[in-house]
This record gives C-alpha cells, sequence and structure tokens, in this order.
C-alpha cells in the first residue's frame, strides 16, 4: 500500500508522465478437492459450502459454513433429502490436492431450549415464518414443519472475538453465533416483530424493504471490517420492489452496513451490477470480502458448470449515496429497483465504484456455482482462494423420491493476483 501510494504522489508531481503499471495476470497457484465425503442421511454427501473465511494467513486453513442441507430448491416447495440436517461451521484445510474439513461445528439452540423439529439442541435448516419463508416437502411431497430456529446459511465470518456472524436467505437475516455453534441473536427486517426463537434475541433492525426479497434469495455476501466493528451484507438478488418482474430486469443490488457493537445499521448503498444476459435476471452476488473503509470485494456469478459469468470487483462505496431511511427503502414508485443505471444519478442516488479484479473464465477457472471467497497475503500480492457449492452432490429428486447426484466435488482453486 505504501508504494502504491507513493507512486500515485510521484504521477501528480509529474503531470502523468509515468503510466500506470498493468495489472498482473492471475496465476493458478493450487486445485484441490474434497475426496470421498462423507455419504449423508436420506441422500446426498457432505459438502455444499456456502461461504469461506481465513483461518490466520497460511492462505492453506479456512473456516466454512454448509449450506442448509441437501434439497432441491426449485419452485415455491424445496424438498428436503433429510430435513434434521444442521447446518455446520467447519475448518478446512488445504494439503496439496486434498481438501480436508479438521472441525465440525454444528449451529444449536442456546442452552436449556430445544429445536421443535430434532428434538434436540441442534436446530436445522427449514424455513419458519409464513408466509415469507418457502413451504418445505419431504422427498415424497408431505409438507414439512416449520422450524423457528431453522436458517439458511450463506454467508460467514469470524470476528477478532472468535464469535462468528452468518447470513441467511429465508428470511434475510443475520446471525451472531458463539464459537461453540450457539445462536446468540438473529437480526432481521423491521416488519417482522412476531418473530420469536426462544432463547435467541432477536432484534427486529435491518430495513422492511428487505421482506421484499425473492423467494430464497436473500441476504448472502457478508464481509467483516479487521475490528470486527463493522458488517457489510448484500442481498443475493434485487429485491421485488414492487414486483417479481421488475427484480428479473433490475441490476440495482443493495448492500447494508451494520456496526455489531449496538447493533444497528448504519448504511445501505447500491452496487449496479452488469447486465444479465439470461432472460429470468438470475445472476447472484454470493460472496463479498471487506478491502478497506468503503471497500469491497463483490461477486457478480452465474450458476453454470463450469462458470461463463464470475466476475470479482472492487467496488468504493466511499462517495456512494447513503439511503437508508429514504424513500428509496419504500414501495413508492419509482422504486430503486425500477431505475436504469442512468437513471440513479438523476435521482440523487450515486452507486459504488466499480473496478475489476478478477474474470473466472478468462482465468480459465474449471469451476463453477461459486459461493466462497477468501484472500490473504501471498508475498506482497494476494491469495485469492474460491470453492464451488456442490449442492450437497444432490443434482435432483425424482418424483418417487430418489436423490439422483451430480458428481460435482466440492473444489478449491487459489490465484495469486495484484492485491485490489
Amino acid at each position: 500500500m505504501i508504494r502504491r501510494l507513493a507512486l500515485l504522489g510521484a504521477t501528480v508531481l509529474t503531470a502523468c508522465a509515468v503510466p500506470a503499471a498493468a495489472a498482473s495476470s492471475p496465476v493458478l497457484e493450487a486445485t484441490a478437492t474434497y475426496q470421498n465425503p462423507p455419504t449423508l442421511p436420506g441422500g446426498g454427501v457432505l459438502g455444499g459450502f456456502s461461504d469461506i473465511y481465513p483461518a490466520g494467513t497460511s492462505g492453506k486453513t479456512f473456516w466454512a459454513i454448509t449450506d442448509r442441507g441437501p434439497n432441491n430448491s426449485d419452485g415455491d416447495n424445496p424438498i428436503f433429502v433429510d430435513p434434521t440436517f444442521t447446518p455446520e461451521i467447519l475448518l478446512v484445510s488445504r494439503d496439496g490436492s486434498k481438501l480436508t474439513i479438521q472441525q465440525q461445528i454444528p449451529l444449536r439452540t442456546p442452552d436449556g431450549y430445544t429445536d421443535p423439529v430434532t428434538k434436540t439442541r441442534l436446530i436445522t435448516g427449514l424455513p419458519n415464518l409464513p408466509p415469507t419463508d418457502d413451504a418445505p416437502v419431504d422427498v415424497h411431497g408431505k409438507a414439512l414443519p416449520l422450524d423457528p430456529y431453522g436458517v439458511d446459511t450463506e454467508g460467514l465470518v469470524r470476528a477478532p472475538n472468535g464469535t462468528f456472524w452468518i447470513s441467511e436467505e429465508n428470511r434475510s437475516s443475520v446471525l451472531h453465533v458463539d464459537a461453540d455453534g450457539t445462536v446468540l441473536s438473529r437480526l432481521v427486517p423491521s416488519n417482522q416483530t412476531t418473530y420469536q426463537a426462544p432463547g435467541v434475541t432477536v432484534l427486529p433492525i435491518l430495513p422492511a424493504i428487505v421482506s421484499t426479497q425473492k423467494p430464497n434469495r436473500g441476504l448472502e455476501g457478508l464481509a467483516i471490517s479487521a475490528d470486527g466493528n463493522t458488517l457489510y451484507v448484500a442481498q443475493q438478488s434485487p429485491l421485488n420492489n414492487p414486483t417479481t418482474s421488475v427484480s428479473k430486469k433490475s441490476r440495482n443490488l443493495r448492500i447494508y452496513r451494520l456496526d455489531t457493537k449496538k447493533p444497528s445499521v448504519t448504511g445501505e448503498f447500491v452496487n449496479v451490477r452488469d447486465k444479465d444476459n439470461s432472460d429470468d435476471g438470475d445472476w447472484k452476488t454470493s460472496a463479498m470480502v471487506w478491502l478497506s473503509p468503503d471497500r469491497l470485494l463483490i461477486e457478480e456469478r452465474d450458476a453454470e458448470q463450469p462458470t461463463v459469468h464470475t466476475l470479482l470487483y472492487a467496488v468504493d462505496f466511499g462517495h456512494a449515496t447513503n439511503i437508508l431511511g429514504t424513500h428509496w427503502d419504500t414501495s413508492d414508485t419509482p422504486t430503486l429497483e425500477q431505475l436504469g443505471p442512468s437513471d440513479l444519478a438523476d435521482n440523487g442516488v450515486v452507486s459504488g465504484k466499480k473496478t475489476l479484479v478478477f474474470d473466472a473464465k478468462k482465468a480459465k477457472l474449471g469451476n463453477g456455482k461459486i459461493e466462497d471467497l477468501a484472500l490473504t497475503p501471498d508475498g506482497g500480492k494476494s491469495l485469492l482462494t474460491l470453492i464451488n457449492d456442490n449442492d450437497f452432490g444432490v443434482d435432483s429428486i425424482t418424483s418417487n423420491g430418489t436423490v439422483k447426484l451430480n458428481k460435482i466435488p466440492t473444489r478449491l482453486d487459489s490465484y495469486q493476483i495484484d492485491t485490489p
């Protein structure tokens, strides 16, 4: 950073006589897979990683979070292969070409409280609040119970004090979790005042507009400051504000800033995503990394195998408009989601400034559905680590309840890149 600042100063003094150095191409340093993962009850295998966070600076060990469990999430009634699956925080390590699990921390209720589905302290990945969440069924189409503790785990960061923060997309919430997996508190939209999870502190502090999320497209990307005092969390997709058809066309993604000490929401910003060339607006933002105050590394991706469109942008919100508490937090028309990129400035909204950092296709990444992202130091540069979500190996579920596997391994790829 010091050298970059010095170069910038020299450039100014010489009236741009010194051209900026071109960014070097990413260099693949390692590829590893989770080999012979254990089979899970009902079908599927342990995998489904939804996010990672560095465990130290080696670039070889990470904290990870699983998704909500083996399921087929297409349609309004997700099919759960094992309704009692408990999302887990994992400690994973890369050893040569192998990815191994060193520790498993299942999420659990506070001491003295029992999950109504598992009948133990272990919680599930089931939805929990009608009608906001999906209506789950088992592999035979039978309706499953809702779980007030249930979480569709997506983003994960670890605070300096050893606790974890997790974002989830069933209802767009953020959880604070102790080092042993105990759920301490849950931040939910301000209009969800009736939601309760006995023993868990429920704080309805997120903007109410968050509740207009697309089904199963809630909060996903999560980043934390070095001191642990600030979180940034991103919607996976533009909101259904006011309609689904608007969401499909919108490129305006909301990013929220949270103060973890109070906790409270202190900011809401807009990231204008690339134009989605699909017909359903289904490109997603699944991962983020804190770079520096007001700067984040943000992913934009498709779900192809291998990836066709997975780009990482350094996005600077230093001069972006904080729309928290403004009329953009309502469904008054025109809504934020109805504005095109050229309309934002005309309506007084400045979005984050984007700089491309990594193009997975150009880097010839032979992986897809990248949901896990981490940066660690690497000899004056940075090591970018990417892991896919293989959906616990589940490809589809037949009408008679048979689980078909996709045979896609959980795979890690690490590239040396210029520090963003």
